[in-house]
C-alpha cells in the first residue's frame, strides 16, 4: 500500500504541466525551493568558485571570555577547562552566577581559588540573563569579549578564530560562532537536531552572511566589540536577549558577521517537552523583537534605515512566519480540493524534503566539515518530516499566541518581576 501511493505520488507529479505542477505543490516553489535550494547552491557555488582567504596569522589580542549561568555547576568545570586548552592566549574568564541554588558557586568559587577563573560573581536573587551579562560586562577589562554559555565547550581554535574574524574588519561589531550538538547521539530528537544545526546554523548562517542579513550573534557563542556594546547599552530583557542585542548594534551601524571555522558544541534538549518550551521561546521572541520593538526597521524615514536590515528582516518573515502557516492553509486545501489525492501528495513531498536535506547536507560537509556528520545520513528521511512539520507545527502556535496574546512576556525563563518591570513591545 505504501509502495502504491509513493509511485502515484511520483506519476502523478511526472504527468503534470508547470501550472498544474504549482496549484498542486505551490508551497513547495513559493517557500522550500528557496529556502533549501537556492540558499544552499548559493552557499556551496561560492565555497567552490570563490577563493578562500588564507588563514589570519594568530592575534595576540588580549580577550575577555564571559560565561553567566543558573544552576550549571555540572557543567561549568567542563566549560572552563576547555577555555583552557584554547590557542588563544591572554583570556580573562569572567563567570557570572545569577542566584543558582545547586552547588554553582562551590564551583565557581573552587575554580577561582586554583586559578581558572580570574573574576567571579554571585548573585543571591535571580536577575535574568540579561541582567547577568551586563553585570559579568562591566568586569570584562579588554575591548573584545566573547560571550558563551556555560553547557558549551569548544574546540581548542574556535576563540581565535573567532577572534580573527571579528578584527578583520573594524566595522564588524559582532561575530557568531558555529554551534553543533555534543550530545547528538544521546536519542533520534538530539539527532535531528544535529542536522538542524548544520543545516540552519552552519550552512544557514553563512548564507545570511553573504548577504549581510545576519540578525542573530547566538548567545552559546559570540564575539563582540566592548565599544559596540557600551554603545547600544548592553543587553535587554529578552527572551531573544541575542538576537535583541544583535539588532541594536545592525541599528547602530556596526556589521555582524559569522564565523563558520569557530566551532563549539551545545547540548540540546533530549526530550520533545524540552524541545517544544525552547523552540516556542526562541519563535515568540521573533515575533517580539523584529517586528515589534524594531518595527522601525521597516521605516524609511528613520535615521536608522537599511536596505540590508529591510532584506534581513522581510527574509526572516518570509521563512520564519510565512512558510509555517502556508502549511496550514495548504493542508485543508489539499483535502478540499484534491481529496484523493492527499497521501500521495504529502509521500512525494516528503521524498522531495528528503532530497532536499540530502543536498543541504552533502553541502554542508563539503564547505564545513564536521566529524561524525556521516552517521547522521541514515536519519535525514526522519528528519525532513521533523522539520518540514513538527517544527513548523511549533512555530504556528508560537507565533499565534505571540501575535494574539504576547505570551512571551508570561515566560519563565525570566523571573516574574523582571518581566514585570520591562515595557511592553
Amino acid at each position: 500500500m505504501f509502495s502504491d501511493w509513493l509511485k502515484e505520488g511520483f506519476l502523478l507529479a511526472a504527468q503534470l504541466d508547470l501550472k498544474s505542477a504549482f496549484n498542486l505543490f505551490w508551497p513547495l516553489f513559493l517557500f522550500d525551493l528557496p529556502r533549501f535550494f537556492l540558499s544552499t547552491l548559493a552557499v556551496g557555488l561560492t565555497w567552490a568558485l570563490v577563493p578562500q582567504k588564507p588563514a589570519p596569522s594568530r592575534i595576540n589580542e588580549p580577550v575577555s571570555v564571559l560565561l553567566v549561568g543558573h544552576n550549571e555547576g555540572d557543567r561549568l568545570a567542563e566549560s572552563i577547562h576547555t577555555l583552557h586548552r584554547q590557542t588563544q592566549n591572554n583570556l580573562q574568564i569572567v563567570v557570572v552566577d545569577d542566584g543558582s541554588t545547586d552547588n554553582m558557586r562551590a564551583v565557581a568559587r573552587e575554580l577561582k581559588r586554583n586559578g581558572l577563573i580570574h573574576d567571579y560573581i554571585s548573585t543571591d536573587l535571580r536577575g535574568g540573563k540579561a541582567a547577568a551579562l551586563n553585570l559579568g560586562f562591566s568586569l570584562c577589562r579588554h575591548e573584545v569579549v566573547v560571550s558563551c554559555d556555560i553547557d558549551t565547550s569548544f574546540d581548542d581554535d574556535a576563540i581565535e578564530r573567532i577572534v580573527a574574524r571579528l578584527l578583520s574588519d573594524p566595522d564588524i561589531g559582532a561575530v557568531s560562532g558555529n554551534i553543533a550538538a555534543r550530545n547528538a547521539r544521546e536519542n533520534l530528537i538530539t539527532r535531528f537536531q544535529a542536522i538542524e544545526y548544520f543545516d540552519n546554523i552552519s550552512l544557514g548562517r553563512q548564507f545570511l552572511d553573504y548577504m549581510g542579513w545576519l540578525m542573530i550573534v547566538s548567545g552559546a557563542f559570540g564575539a563582540f566589540r566592548r565599544s559596540a556594546i557600551q554603545r547600544v547599552g548592553g543587553w535587554d530583557v529578552g527572551p531573544g536577549d541575542d538576537s535583541n542585542l544583535t539588532i541594536k548594534l545592525r541599528r547602530a551601524g556596526w556589521k555582524v558577521a559569522f564565523a563558520e571555522d569557530a566551532w563549539c558544541l551545545t547540548n540540546v534538549p533530549n526530550s520533545d517537552q524540552g524541545l517544544i518550551r525552547q523552540r516556542i521561546r526562541w519563535d515568540r521572541s521573533l515575533i517580539r523583537n523584529r517586528f515589534r520593538k524594531f518595527r522601525t526597521v521597516f521605516d524609511p524615514t528613520s535615521r536608522q534605515f537599511r536596505w540590508r536590515d529591510i532584506m534581513a528582516s522581510v527574509n526572516a518573515l518570509f521563512f520564519n512566519v510565512l512558510l509555517p502557516f502556508s502549511y496550514a492553509v495548504y493542508l485543508p486545501y489539499v483535502i478540499i480540493f484534491f481529496p484523493s489525492l492527499v497521501v500521495p501528495v504529502f509521500l512525494f513531498l516528503w521524498c522531495v524534503y528528503t532530497i532536499l536535506s540530502a543536498f543541504t547536507m552533502f553541502t554542508c560537509v563539503l564547505v564545513t566539515p564536521r566529524r561524525g556528520m556521516h552517521r547522521l545520513w541514515i536519519y535525514l528521511p526522519g528528519y525532513s518530516l521533523y522539520a518540514s512539520y513538527f517544527l513548523r507545527g511549533i512555530r504556528i502556535v508560537a507565533c499565534f499566541t505571540e501575535l494574539a496574546f504576547r505570551s512571551s512576556y508570561n515566560d519563565s525563563f525570566y523571573p516574574t518581576k523582571v518581566r514585570r518591570s520591562v515595557e511592553q513591545w
